[in-house]
C-alpha cells in the first residue's frame, strides 16, 4: 500500500499480503488514524482495491473522492509516486520477494529525495515543518 500526502509528497507504504479491499481499508485506518487531524480527505485509484473505502470514510469521518475514468492528470501526486515506485520495483519483479526492510529503505530514499515542485526541499523536510506549525 502506498498513500502519499498531496502536500509535502510524503510517502508512507505498507506490505499486505493480499490486494483485497478489506484489508486496505483496514490498514489505512490504522496508517491514517495517528495522523487524522491533518487529513482533510482521501483520493484513491479506481481499483476495485478500494471498494471498502465506506468504511474509511465511516471509521476515520473523512470524505474519499474518485478522480474520473480515464482521467490521469486528476491523481497527478499518485501517477507520479506509482512512476518514482517503479524505478525500485519494476513490474516484472515479484513483490512476494520484496522485505519489510527493501519497503522501507525505499521509503527513507523517496522522502529524502529532493523535488523541484518543493523548491528542491525534500518531502521529509516539508512534511515535518508542516507538523511544528500545526503543533505551535
Amino acid at each position: 500500500m502506498c498513500a502519499v500526502e498531496r502536500r509535502s509528497r510524503f510517502v508512507h507504504l505498507d506490505w499486505l499480503k493480499t490486494g483485497e479491499a478489506k484489508p486496505l481499508a483496514m490498514q489505512l485506518i490504522r496508517r491514517l488514524r495517528c495522523v487524522l487531524p491533518r487529513v482533510h480527505s482521501l483520493t484513491p485509484d479506481r481499483g476495485s482495491e478500494f471498494a471498502w473505502h465506506w468504511l474509511v470514510e465511516d471509521e476515520l469521518q473523512i470524505p474519499v473522492y474518485f478522480c474520473d475514468l480515464y482521467c490521469a492528470w486528476q491523481r497527478g501526486t499518485v501517477e507520479n509516486t506509482n512512476g518514482l515506485l517503479r524505478q525500485y520495483f519494476p513490474k516484472q519483479r515479484n513483490f512476494d520477494t520484496i522485505t519489510p526492510q527493501e519497503l522501507q529503505a525505499v521509503e527513507d530514499r523517496l522522502n529524502d529525495r529532493p523535488r523541484k515542485v518543493l523548491g528542491f526541499r525534500t518531502p521529509r523536510e516539508v512534511y515535518y515543518a508542516s507538523l511544528k506549525r500545526c503543533a505551535s
